[in-house]
């Protein structure tokens, strides 16, 4: 993918994110590094993040895998801005991710400063300098893109299709859940886990 290309999917992925972020560009970049090394697929293409950030909301974007059809999976207490993707069939993969030894603070310093999270405060309170340093951050990546990305052949350990639980009937709130170990409540009703509390 050229530049022009990969700045379309930026505009794409900032319309999906609904906020302008260099990461949407990098995750595009990656993305394509790694579908390129990966090749065709026997059966479907499959996904894992390595963290909750721009990087999933563009792969998503471009290739299809999504939460819903659980053909991404995300592991958001990783926290590296990695991804990898593979085929479902055999669990063969590739990896991608950003090489931060071959970040220069010299000759790219607002991508060196992206990618340490040391930008000026100024820049993280948001704003215009916060846009300003994105365009920064991305005309510098695009100068050294090829060099930056790096990609590992892997072998995902757990692939394939996996079943989902049954559904069942919570016995307290009545509503359907997935039932996991013959559990007659849900989560909520349980009390193993809570997000919410009724304010009726």
């Amino acid at each position: 993918m050229n530049d022009q290309e990969l700045l379309e999917w930026y505009e794409r992925a900032t319309g999906f994110h609904k906020k302008r972020a260099p990461g949407l560009l990098i995750a595009a970049a990656i993305i394509d590094s790694c579908s390129l090394r990966l090749g065709a697929v026997k059966d479907r293409l499959n996904a894992v993040c390595e963290s909750v950030s721009c990087l999933t909301d563009v792969i998503m974007l471009m290739t299809g895998c999504t939460i819903g059809n659980r053909y991404l999976t995300i592991h958001g207490d990783i926290g590296r801005f990695a991804l990898t993707l593979f085929d479902r069939a055999d669990g063969r993969g590739v990896r991608a991710f950003i090489d931060l030894d071959r970040i220069s603070p010299d000759e790219t310093p607002e991508l060196y400063r992206f990618f340490y999270r040391t930008r000026s405060a100024e820049v993280k309170a948001g704003g215009e300098a916060r846009l300003k340093s994105g365009e920064q951050v991305i005309k510098e990546f695009l100068t050294v893109r090829d060099k930056v990305i790096g990609l590992q052949n892997v072998q995902v350990e757990r692939f394939g299709k996996h079943n989902k639980p049954g559904a069942a009937r919570c016995s307290q709130c009545g509503e359907s859940f997935l039932q996991k170990n013959g559990a007659n409540r849900c989560s909520i009703c349980s009390g193993e886990f809570s997000y919410y509390r009724r304010i009726d």
